[in-house]
């Protein structure tokens, strides 16, 4: 098998899937207003294989050895344009009240911005998580894989919700309200002691 440089190309396998995604997520947010049953079908299923295509762009820069600073750089960019366009979709589609939306997005500003200064003094996010609390909550394999299945579930079954008129089902409802308060609850979370990790690690206060 042939390995591929790590020279910052944006020509590898796992950018050419970064970028892979946010093309399907922005046909998904063209194609989804069309009054066409199949066409809401497929929309509806875009939604899990764009987070699992998050996945599948790691696994590749691993895989081939073809991991750069600029596919990190890519992947972290694709996550946030991924989260917040749907965020700000299901508000559009009024299948969520839009402070939820405003609040994730004021969440991401504030913890990027902690981040870029812990970055620019050579600490990365989960290096900074001393106690167990902290790397538990942000940085170990079970918070960040269920952060990522419950926004694959929450954004599926609300463009589900909205795309085949299913509001009136109490079940499916509940089911969505309590997806929607735990993820919401872990992205702040999350966002809370990412900047306190920042705060301590980098000496800002």
């Amino acid at each position: 098998m042939k390995i591929l440089s790590t020279k910052n190309t944006l020509a590898t396998p796992a950018n050419l899937v970064t970028f892979g995604r946010i093309l399907l997520l922005l046909l998904l947010v063209l194609a989804l207003p069309l009054n066409i049953l199949w066409v809401r079908i497929a929309c509806f299923l875009m939604i899990p294989v764009i987070f699992y295509m998050d996945s599948l762009d790691g696994f590749l820069a691993r895989k081939l050895k073809c991991a750069s600073k600029l596919g990190g750089v890519l992947d972290v960019a694709g996550d946030r344009i991924v989260e917040n366009v749907l965020w700000v979709l299901l508000a559009y589609l009024r299948v969520i009240p839009v402070w939820i939306p405003i609040l994730v997005l004021v969440r991401g500003f504030i913890t990027d911005g902690f981040r870029s200064v812990a970055l620019a003094q050579g600490y990365s996010t989960f290096a900074m998580m001393k106690s167990k609390i902290e790397w538990w909550l942000v940085a170990s394999p079970l918070s960040r894989s269920t952060y990522a299945v419950l926004k694959a579930l929450l954004f599926t079954v609300g463009v589900g919700v909205w795309s085949f008129n299913l509001g009136h089902i109490g079940g499916l409802m509940m089911f969505f309200q309590l997806l929607l308060g735990l993820t919401v609850c872990q992205c702040l979370v999350r966002g809370v002691y990412t900047v306190k990790a920042c705060l301590k690690t980098c000496n800002i206060l």
